[in-house]
């Protein structure tokens, strides 16, 4: 029997808050989770909404067309370490 070990790495917030997950979409999905805002609504929907709102707070663009993109541009602008 082959048991496969899944990578996990721990994400630090800008807020202070921790996630951590096995991949982008993993990220994603625990990030709408804990979310105050549209933790109701899909992934997707959710990457977009996220990206409208951070860009009004702080004039960074987010790209929400992929949870990879997402992550990386989250990394970029220093929302995720």
């Amino acid at each position: 029997q082959k048991i496969s070990k899944i990578m996990k790495t721990t994400y630090l917030l800008q807020d202070g808050g921790t996630i951590t997950a096995t991949c982008a979409a993993d990220f994603v999905t625990r990030l709408r989770e804990g979310s105050r805002f549209d933790y109701d609504c899909t992934d997707q929907e959710y990457m977009y909404r996220f990206a409208d709102r951070y860009f009004d707070q702080t004039g960074h663009t987010v790209r929400a067309d992929s949870p990879e993109h997402f992550l990386d541009d989250l990394k970029e602008t220093g929302y995720v370490k």
